[in-house]
């Protein structure tokens, strides 16, 4: 009778330690999944210029981002900005609104994605793109022409 109170006490203490070690587990995969989540640049950003948000996305297995939202959404007629300053003069009618001004862009590391281009409206000009996310709501976007280290660095804030 002792050995069979000695043994159930075993399988008890067995159980207990096979529930907890899956508690704990769960606990652990919880909490890995949500600092995953809050380090992804996916979501609405607040340009360092505060004219405008770019809402960055998943596009094929890379990053984008397109205009959708501006400060002041028309120009001195009351219209909708389009895209003036384009090189190609077919594309100068097209609403800046929705356009899409990150492509390509490769997560390469913890928190870093590169290789992508970035299209500024504001010049025309498409300009080599790589960004790094420093928290929840710090994203680093570098433009450059042909090197990284000549580039300019912005700041934008998440919205979303």
């Amino acid at each position: 009778m002792i050995r069979t109170m000695a043994l159930r006490g075993q399988r008890t203490c067995g159980h207990m330690l096979v529930w907890l070690c899956t508690a704990l587990l769960f606990a652990l995969l919880a909490t890995v999944s949500v600092g995953e989540e809050r380090q992804t640049p996916v979501g609405v950003w607040l340009h360092a210029n505060k004219r405008i948000q770019v809402e960055i996305f998943p596009c094929d297995n890379r990053l984008c981002g397109k205009i959708v939202w501006f400060r002041w959404p028309n120009d001195a007629q009351g219209l909708p900005l389009t895209d003036l300053k384009n090189d190609d003069p077919a594309l100068r009618s097209r609403p800046l609104l929705g356009l899409t001004v990150l492509s390509n862009l490769r997560h390469t590391g913890e928190n870093r994605w590169t290789g992508g281009r970035i299209y500024n409206p504001d010049d025309g000009r498409s300009y080599g793109a790589q960004m790094s996310i420093q928290d929840d709501s710090t994203l680093c976007v570098r433009a450059y022409v042909i090197f990284p280290e000549w580039g300019e660095t912005f700041i934008w804030t998440r919205v979303r």
